[in-house]
């Protein structure tokens, strides 16, 4: 078969070789059977005079070559689930969003000995607030302004610690952001095309987050229970066991209809739910100082759970790489000794 050649005028430009360096996202077989037509394909779209692949290429691409390695490995089921993780870390952040908001931002800042910033304790509420618009965004926009949406709430977690240590300003504390980030990492791998459960669910979530925290109030009735982010550890260390917990119930019920990607995704979720409870297991392991862990040692087991949890996925990927090894020279050995024609059943396996 003869593979189209790239456009003329563009052959041997800076942009077809940008292209071909994006190109090694695939496996080498792969780029060198196809990767002149996939160059060729898409420099037949751009604008002449353009010297950069756009960013919606750039992805295109990536993520592409992402999937045909993970097909190279018989692990399609790892790149089916990075929506569904997605799609669960946007949910379980409006939550924690919505609680923390409403329960510690909102609280009299006088509680945590804090000088307020406006009518909220810390800088931390314009966090919340840009994952409550995210998860706004995925209920009544378009998904492809959600992934734009979510890239900035991302930025947003990030730079507003930055901003607080410039202005001396209070922040929320390591242990409340660290998984936010790890979970708005996992948001930019939002589906292109979710069905109405997925839009449906960021308002039902805050709804009843909403809810549940009223009925925190009124049963505090003017206690001092959950009005800083002092107090909030354990919830938040539950917060992330359960969404482990129903990501993996998701996983195992798909399982049983022969589909992995739930259990695949309960795997990318695995950091993640680890870092919302760091603090109570650098207290557990390290012991206390002044009422939480020291930030040594609540460094030193972020790194852990994030080695643990990259041990885990990285296991995962080569017991599933020789499983399907095994099976493709199985598949060989069971070739017909006169055409080469495989058994239909074991040749897709």
């Amino acid at each position: 078969m003869n593979q189209p050649n790239p456009a003329p005028e563009q052959a041997g430009s800076p942009l077809e070789s940008r292209y071909r360096r994006l190109l090694r996202a695939y496996p080498g077989d792969y780029q060198a059977e196809r990767g002149d037509e996939i160059v060729g394909t898409y420099l037949d779209t751009v604008r002449p005079g353009r010297r950069w692949p756009s960013p919606h290429d750039a992805l295109d691409l990536l993520g592409a070559g992402l999937r045909e390695r993970l097909r190279g490995y018989g692990a399609s089921g790892l790149a089916a689930a990075f929506p569904l993780a997605a799609t669960a870390a946007l949910n379980t952040l409006v939550a924690v969003a919505t609680f923390l908001l409403l329960q510690v931002e909102f609280e009299d800042p006088h509680f945590a000995r804090l000088d307020p910033v406006g009518p909220f304790q810390t800088l931390g509420a314009a966090i919340w607030l840009g994952w409550l618009v995210v998860g706004l965004t995925a209920t009544a926009l378009p998904w492809a302004w959600t992934r734009t949406a979510a890239a900035g709430g991302l930025l947003l977690t990030v730079a507003v610690p930055l901003v607080a240590a410039l202005i001396g300003q209070p922040r929320p504390p390591l242990f409340v952001l660290l998984p936010a980030v790890a979970l708005g990492l996992a948001t930019l791998a939002l589906p292109s095309h979710p069905g109405w459960v997925a839009r449906s669910l960021p308002l039902l979530t805050a709804g009843c987050v909403a809810a549940v925290s009223v009925a925190f109030s009124a049963a505090e009735n003017g206690g001092n229970m959950l009005t800083s982010y002092s107090s909030t550890p354990e919830l938040l260390a539950m917060a992330g066991g359960l969404m482990f917990a129903l990501v993996l119930l998701v996983g195992i019920g798909r399982a049983l209809r022969a589909d992995d990607a739930g259990l695949w995704a309960t795997l990318l979720l695995a950091t993640p739910a680890g870092l919302f409870g760091a603090n109570q297991l650098s207290q557990g392991i390290w012991g206390s100082h002044g009422g939480g862990p020291t930030p040594a040692a609540l460094a030193a087991t972020t790194g852990s759970i994030m080695l643990a949890g990259a041990a885990l996925l990285t296991a995962a990927l080569a017991g599933q790489a020789s499983r399907h090894r095994t099976i493709r020279r199985r598949v060989r050995g069971n070739a017909c000794p006169t055409c080469g024609h495989q058994p239909e059943a074991t040749a897709e396996a």
